[in-house]
C-alpha cells in the first residue's frame, strides 16, 4: 500500500508565515525602541542600570583581582586593566565589559533627550549628540588597546585619544542636560515644576564637581611642568596628595557618571511633557 499524503492546510500555513513575518519586525522594533531610549522607567531602573553596574564596575573589579600586582585604584589608571601588556591574561574582560557598557549607556541619550526638550529642544539635542558621540568613543576605547602584548602598534595612541575624547563628549553633554534642567526648573509662570529639585542637586553636584577636579588637577600639573622656583615647595606637598592623580579623577568620573545616570532614572518625568 503506498503512502498517504497529508493534504496541506492552506490556512494554517498561510497564518505561519503570517506570524514569522511579524516576528522579524517586532525584534527589529524592540532593538530600535533600546537604542533609541524609548523605555520605560522600571526597565532602566531593573534592567538597564544594574546591567551598566555589573558590566562596568564588576569586570574591572574582577580584573583588578586578578591584575598580576597590587592595583591602587587612587594612583593606577584603568588603561591599566585593559592593556595587554600590564594585564596579559585578563584584559579582555575589563576591555569588552567596557565595550558593552557603552552599548548599554545608548538608550540614556534619548531618553534624556525627550524629557528635556520641553526646557530647551536645542540644548536638549547638543547633550545628546554629545553624550552618545562620547558613548562611541567609549567604545572604541574599551575594544582598542594602546600596548599590546607582543610588538608595537601603530596606533598607539588610539587608545588614549579615544578615551578622552569620550570623557570630554561625556562631560559635555551632562553639562547640557544640567544646562536644559536649569532653564526648565526657572520657568516662571509655572505652577508645578517639570523638574525636581533633587534632580537639579544631583545633577549638578555629580557633573561639576569631576569636571572641576580633572580641570584644577590639569592645572596645577601644567603649572608644576613650568619649574618655577616659588612652586617647587607647592609641588612636593601635590605630588604626595591624592587630588593630584589623574587615577583618581577617572574613578570619580566613572562613579560619578552612573550615579548621573541612575538619578536620571529616578528623577526624571516618567513621561515626556509638552
Amino acid at each position: 500500500m503506498g503512502r498517504q499524503i497529508e493534504p496541506v492546510d492552506g490556512a494554517g500555513l498561510k497564518k505561519h508565515r503570517l506570524k514569522a513575518s511579524v516576528a522579524s519586525p517586532s525584534a527589529f522594533a524592540a532593538v530600535l525602541n533600546f537604542f533609541s531610549g524609548n523605555l520605560k522607567r522600571q526597565t532602566l531602573l531593573f534592567v538597564v542600570v544594574p546591567l551598566i553596574f555589573l558590566s562596568y564596575f564588576g569586570t574591572l573589579a574582577f580584573a583588578i583581582f586578578r591584575f598580576p600586582e597590587a592595583y591602587d585604584w587612587r594612583e593606577s589608571v584603568i588603561s591599566h586593566l585593559i592593556s595587554p601588556r600590564n594585564n596579559p591574561q585578563f584584559h579582555s574582560v575589563a576591555s569588552f565589559g567596557m565595550a558593552i557598557t557603552g552599548l548599554l549607556m545608548i538608550p540614556f541619550a534619548g531618553y534624556i533627550n525627550r524629557r528635556l526638550r520641553f526646557a530647551s529642544r536645542l540644548g536638549a539635542n547638543i547633550g545628546a549628540f554629545a553624550f552618545g558621540s562620547g558613548v562611541i568613543w567609549l567604545i572604541l576605547a574599551g575594544l582598542i588597546v594602546s600596548q599590546p602584548h607582543h610588538g608595537a602598534s601603530s596606533l598607539s595612541r588610539l587608545h588614549e585619544i579615544s578615551a578622552r575624547t569620550a570623557a570630554v563628549s561625556i562631560g559635555t553633554g551632562l553639562l547640557a542636560f544640567c544646562g536644559c534642567a536649569l532653564k526648565g526648573y526657572f520657568i516662571p509662570g509655572m505652577g508645578k515644576k517639570p523638574y525636581q529639585l533633587r534632580l537639579l542637586i544631583s545633577w549638578i553636584l555629580l557633573t561639576l564637581v569631576p569636571i572641576l577636579g580633572v580641570v584644577l588637577s590639569g592645572c596645577l600639573l601644567l603649572t608644576m611642568r613650568a619649574h618655577l622656583p616659588f612652586l617647587s615647595q607647592i609641588d612636593r606637598v601635590l605630588k604626595n596628595g591624592l587630588f593630584w592623580h589623574l587615577a583618581f579623577w577617572e574613578w570619580i568620573g566613572s562613579a560619578a557618571v552612573f550615579l548621573f545616570l541612575l538619578s536620571s532614572a529616578l528623577f526624571l518625568p516618567e513621561q515626556t511633557i509638552g
